[in-house]
Order: structure tokens, then sequence, then C-alpha cells
């Protein structure tokens, strides 16, 4: 519905405006209304109004095309939320935020060329590993815009992919040897055995079950089955919408698991739980009412933090590095699982084995990514090799 009202300027004088339909958003197919001011009669301004609604009757609404790739792209995100789950949203909104819609959101869409993408895609293999993942991302907006037929070509469909060159970089193996882990373990119960049986009990939990970290903060206490020494795997934290803890289904299908628990690791968690149930019961929490107890929760018993058990870690390896000539190497906490990984092959167990307890979904991971980590198991491979040939 078209109107006209009469409103005054601030020096006093009294000026005319028309608010009528006037296209039609391809996004929400709703129709958008137009405001025009400046009239100094009501007669020009319904001559005005009348040419524009003649033009509507005439042609129909306009399609309004002057959409910028992140109006697009906002759209777009209203139904690619409700296909992943939060973790993944928040990291493809990171995606965007700082690496898509820099160099290409404020442009219209429709204005959008194939060397301005390549220029993008360009940047952003200069400056990240992961480029190939961002221009996928980039490019579903483009598909969306199709879709909705507010574009017909795809500027970024033309690109040519940089091919990066393969740099030999000797990075420091993200492990540790069995007489390095042993030297970890006898810092971190001088460090923390006396004050933080928490830490203690994370650390022994990492490095004899091989979990990933998001699995260990979501453990509850029921997950865990003392009579038979098990311990179900069947959930992880990641980060959800600004970055929030918050627990999720697992990294895969495969990641769903039950592991057996040696007779030591249960013996620290006994007394973690004996701890736990104190800590919790000053602070106000009776952990034995709840069915959905978290195994090592903040001091609010909610989800700890994700980066408190790497500050650990660095405390552990910095201590140690201070009291001694001979250093500990610094791995990150994902090195723990490679450690476990590592120990797990040199001490004999099978690959199918090690993949069950780590829960890959396939051998594959294992030879590609844990095999060669062993310094041990290549000497024994080459000394073998030579043992046998024998010349």
């Amino acid at each position: 519905m078209a109107t006209i009202t009469k409103y005054t300027l601030k020096n006093g004088k009294s000026m005319w405006r028309c608010i009528y339909p006037s296209s039609i958003d391809p996004l929400t197919n709703k129709v958008k209304r137009t405001t025009k001011r400046g009239f100094k009669t009501k007669a020009e301004c319904q001559k005005f109004l009348n040419a524009k609604l003649s033009e509507i009757d005439n042609h129909g609404y306009s399609n309004d095309s002057d959409l910028t790739y992140k109006r697009v792209y906002e759209y777009f995100l209203e139904s690619y939320k409700n296909t992943v789950k939060e973790s993944t949203l928040n990291r493809v909104e990171g995606l965007f935020k700082h690496h898509i819609l820099p160099p290409l959101g404020s442009f219209k869409i429709k204005k959008i060329t194939t060397p301005m993408c390549q220029e993008a895609v360009n940047k952003w293999s200069n400056e990240l590993s992961s480029f190939k993942m961002v221009k996928y991302y980039a490019n579903l907006v483009f598909k969306e815009a199709i879709r909705l037929k507010i574009i017909y070509d795809n500027p970024m469909s033309l690109i040519v992919m940089p091919k990066k060159k393969q740099q030999v970089v000797n990075k420091p193996a993200n492990f540790w040897t069995k007489e390095e882990t042993a030297m970890f373990f006898d810092q971190l119960y001088k460090t923390y055995s006396d004050h933080n049986q928490k830490a203690v009990a994370m650390f022994r939990l990492l490095f004899f079950s091989g979990m990933r970290k998001g699995e260990l903060l979501a453990l509850q206490i029921n997950d865990i089955d003392f009579d038979n020494k098990t311990l179900t795997i069947n959930k992880t934290v990641s980060r959800g919408i600004d970055n929030k803890p918050i627990i999720s289904t697992p990294k895969t299908k495969t990641s769903v698991r039950t592991i057996g628990l040696d007779s030591q690791t249960c013996s620290v968690l006994k007394k973690w739980l004996k701890e736990l149930r104190k800590e919790m019961f000053v602070l106000g929490y009776n952990i034995d009412s709840s069915n959905d107890q978290l195994l090592f929760p903040n001091t609010y018993n909610e989800l700890l933090s994700l980066t408190k058990i790497n500050k650990w870690l660095q405390v552990i390896i910095n201590t140690y590095n201070k009291n001694h000539d001979e250093k500990l190497k610094r791995i990150n906490i994902h090195g723990i699982r490679h450690t476990a990984c590592s120990l797990m092959l040199e001490s004999g167990s099978s690959i199918k084995a090690v993949q069950l307890q780590l829960g890959h979904s396939d051998t594959s991971q294992i030879m590609k990514v844990y095999w060669h980590i062993s310094n041990k198991t290549q000497m024994n491979t080459v000394n073998n090799l030579a043992k046998f040939v024998n010349f």
C-alpha cells in the first residue's frame, strides 16, 4: 500500500513524501518499500507516486539486484546452520569472518568478477595452508546466488587454483619416546601429585587410552565401569557459537567406542573420584546426585576450559627443563595421542587394535600418520633386514 505524508524540516518548512512498494527481495521474496522525499507540494508528490504505481502495474516489481556478497552469505547461513553441528558452524563462520568476507563481502555479488576471485584465492594460498577449504566455502555463496537466480554465471568456477611449492621442513616430531614419557610422568608427580590430582588423572588417562582431548573433557563418571575395567567414549567437547565449549557427538561413527583400562589407571581414577567428591562438596555440589556428573569439571561443576590442560602440560615441560640439563622436547596435547599410538605399536599391539583403541575410521590413518613416528621401530626394521640377508 502506498502512502503520502507531510513532514517538517528543522527550519520549519513543510515538505511531502511518499512510501511505495518498489521491488522484491530475491532472498526472502518479500516486497520492499521505498521512501521518496523532498516534494514541495502534495500534488507533486502524488504525480510521482502515480507514475511509479503505473510502472508497477505495467511491468511488475523490479528484482532487487543490488545485493552484496555478504547479504547472500547471511541468507545462505540461515539454511546451512540447520545442516551441520554447532562446532562446524562456528568454524565456518570464523572462515567467512576472517578470510572470505574481508575481500568479497562488500561488493555487489553481480559485480564480482573472476579476476577478483582469483586475487582472493591467490591471497589465501599465500597465507593459509587450508586455502582450498576457504575457496570451497566462498564458492558455496555463489552457488546459492545462482540457485536464487540472482546471478547466472559463477565467477569462482573459472579461477586457476594455485599450486603451492612443496617445501621440506624438518618439524620436531610431535611425540615422545618411552624414555621421554617416563621423564614427563616423573615431573608430573613432582609438580602436581600433592595439590592437583585432576591433572594427574587426566594425563594418566590421556597417555594410557590415546583418546582425544575433547573426548577426555566430555567424560562423565558413569562412563567408567570399574568392575570390567572399561571406559565408554561416546561424546566430545567442541567449540560452539561464540567459542563456548559444548558437548556434541564424536568426530566420526568409529569414535564411539568402549576401551579397556589398565589396573593402575583405574586406581588413579578412583583416587581422583575421592578427591573430586571432597572438592565439589566444599563448593556445594553433591556429585553422587547426578547421573551425568562430569569426571573432570571446573569449580562451577561445568565443562573445563579446552585450554586448561594445555597450560598444565607446558608447566610440566618448563619445570622439567629448568631443573635438568637433558631437555624434554615440547609437544602439544595431541602429541600425547601420537605418543600413545607409538608406544602401543612399539609394545607389540597390532595396527587394527590400535585403530580401534584410538577410534580411527580405518587403519590407513594409523599407517599414514603414526607408523613413522617411532625411531626404535624404524631401527628394528633396518636391523632385522641386515640380520636376515647377512651380507
